[in-house]
């Protein structure tokens, strides 16, 4: 696939994810009023996020599919744990932990920086993955 093609799809892949974040942001919105928060809502939120930061490393993607495929694995072994522990929604990080608690675990429950650490997260395992040029 040719490069200008590639960016193309790449930006027209971005404004959909945001499409899709921002529909995703009005179903948590619409139940947080209630007592239960849809799971499926958090998991599609946080899954938009991952593949808007895989997006953002384009050129790693783009050397990815073209079958230039570098394991870094000090990015890779981080790049999982922190993947793994993102998509775990927030509402059981308060029940395991509750409120007031250290930090790094109060944070995970805070959409705000959640989302932040989910697009690091999907950079961050597609650098592992793809040799920038």
């Amino acid at each position: 696939m040719k490069k200008p093609a590639f960016i193309s799809l790449i930006i027209i892949g971005m404004i959909s994810l945001l499409f899709l974040m921002s529909n995703s942001y009005l179903e948590i919105q619409k139940s947080g009023s209630s007592i239960t928060i849809n799971q499926i809502s958090l998991l599609k939120m946080s899954l938009w996020g991952f593949l808007f930061g895989v997006l953002i490393e384009w050129k790693a993607l783009y050397n990815l599919i073209n079958g230039h495929i570098k394991v870094n694995f000090k990015l890779l072994i981080p790049a999982i744990i922190l993947t793994v522990i993102i998509f775990i929604p927030r509402i059981y990080w308060v029940q395991w932990y509750g409120l007031g608690r250290p930090f790094y675990i109060e944070m995970l429950w805070k959409p705000e920086i959640q989302m932040l650490l989910t697009v690091f997260s999907g950079m961050l395992l597609i650098r592992s993955l793809g040799e920038k040029e």
